[in-house]
Order: C-alpha cells, then sequence, then structure tokens
C-alpha cells in the first residue's frame, strides 16, 4: 500500500492518490511551524488537487522504507523530482519523510503525517 500511495502520487491524480486512503484518513504536513492543520481526507482532496495541478510530471522516489507490522506503520524517506508547468518555473526537487499509518488489515492509510522541506513548502504556498 505504501508503495502504491507514491506511485498514485506520480500519476498526478488526486482520486488515485485519495484511493489508497481509508475514509477517516487524515494528512498533515509537518514541522507544526508551517501551521498546516491536520486535514480530513475530503480537506486533503482538495489540497491534492491543487499541488498536482502545477505539475507536468511528479514522482515520488523511495530513499529508505522502514515497517512497524506490529503497529501497522511504516515511514518512508523520499525524494521528490517534478516538471512545474508555469513558464520559466521549471524543475522542483525536494524531499519529505512520511509516518503512514494503516487499517488493521493494511489496506487503506489512516493517517498520514508528512515532514517537509519548510523553505520548499513555504515556496509553495
Amino acid at each position: 500500500t505504501a508503495y502504491s500511495l507514491l506511485d498514485a502520487y506520480g500519476s498526478l491524480s488526486p482520486d488515485a492518490i485519495l484511493s489508497h486512503l481509508d475514509d477517516n484518513c487524515t494528512h498533515q504536513a509537518l514541522p507544526a511551524s508551517l501551521g498546516m492543520p491536520p486535514r480530513s481526507k475530503e480537506e486533503f482532496r482538495g489540497h491534492a488537487q491543487g499541488i498536482t495541478s502545477i505539475f507536468t510530471t511528479f514522482a515520488m522516489v523511495p530513499q529508505n522504507i522502514y515497517e512497524d507490522e506490529d503497529n501497522n506503520a511504516v515511514v518512508i524517506h523520499a525524494l521528490m523530482d517534478g516538471q512545474l508547468n508555469k513558464p520559466g518555473m521549471g524543475q522542483w526537487k525536494n524531499e519529505c519523510i512520511m509516518l503512514l499509518r494503516f487499517t488493521p488489515d493494511g489496506s487503506k492509510i489512516t493517517q498520514i503525517r508528512e515532514f517537509v522541506d519548510s523553505a520548499k513548502a513555504m515556496e509553495m504556498r
């Protein structure tokens, strides 16, 4: 499910991304100093639509993945690489740490806590 989520980001389709989320999933961009409150699945849909709309290509490339089966959790360190669709904006490179929690059967994600590069996040606001 974690790899499928990363692949879905590359599709630039909010529906593909959200298909991996439980109905009660929450997403929060961290650190808290960014002032981004937790989002419900539907609030995250709006966020995903905004982000995916500014890219022509995008990939999340996992560098490290740590699984904790006892707690239905995964930690991912990923590099992000995309092409922005506005003239002159060019390539976007970034990285993040994603903390994912899953339903007991592991089929859906119940929580995403995403530590982002604060400076890059401010550029996107």
